[in-house]
């Protein structure tokens, strides 16, 4: 990918909120598509405490998604993965939270595109440090592979919810796996970017748990 396609798509991805991403029309689109979700694409994420939906979007949406993210780099970007999440209470004992973590499932950099659909309460999403407080139809840029993110700490009550669509974009001319690059063999393919990552989660973590 180049340094360039790194520094712009990964640890120094800069984080920017842009506003109105959707139309109301797309956006009931995205609810008419999630309302037919059927039950076996429908998952609840205990770890990150939401409902999570998985499948494509109506392609309107796409397009109106993609030239939002667009918008924010120079660099061709290409949509690789997109879901649906609500947070909301679902079990008692089970917090609502986000803890410091990385998008770690992804091999090679991603530019994330977090859209708040809707919501009835702020929620501020935290990116290295520094805090960014999405009202619906905004959505806040940074790589989710390379800063680690989570949520404020914060407490639910019955009835509050943020709903979010999570877009993952990759550069157009990415290399496959290129975040397992390392000239050590004596570690596995990955070691070099998950040992960054892991130090870096756990320094956030001491502070996520001291706050």
């Amino acid at each position: 990918m180049g340094y360039w396609r790194t520094r712009v798509l990964g640890y120094s991805q800069q984080n920017i909120i842009v506003d109105n991403i959707l139309t109301e029309q797309e956006i009931q689109d995205v609810y008419n598509h999630i309302d037919s979700t059927p039950e076996e694409r429908r998952e609840l994420v205990r770890l990150f405490s939401h409902k999570a939906y998985h499948g494509w979007m109506p392609q309107n949406v796409i397009d109106s998604i993609t030239r939002a993210a667009q918008s924010t780099t120079d660099v061709p970007l290409v949509l690789r993965e997109i879901s649906f999440a609500r947070y909301e209470k679902y079990e008692e004992g089970l917090p609502v939270q986000l803890i410091p973590h990385s998008d770690e499932t992804f091999r090679e950099h991603r530019l994330t595109f977090d859209v708040q659909l809707r919501s009835n309460r702020d929620w501020a999403i935290v990116v290295e440090g520094k805090s960014f407080t999405l009202k619906d139809n905004q959505a806040l840029t940074f790589s989710g592979t390379s800063q680690i993110h989570w949520r404020e700490k914060t407490e639910f009550k019955d009835g509050d919810f943020v709903d979010m669509i999570f877009a993952h974009f990759s550069a157009q001319d990415y290399i496959p796996y290129e975040l397992g690059v390392r000239s050590d063999s004596s570690l596995p393919p990955e070691s070099e970017h998950d040992i960054l990552m892991s130090d870096k989660q756990k320094d956030w973590e001491k502070i996520y748990n001291e706050s």
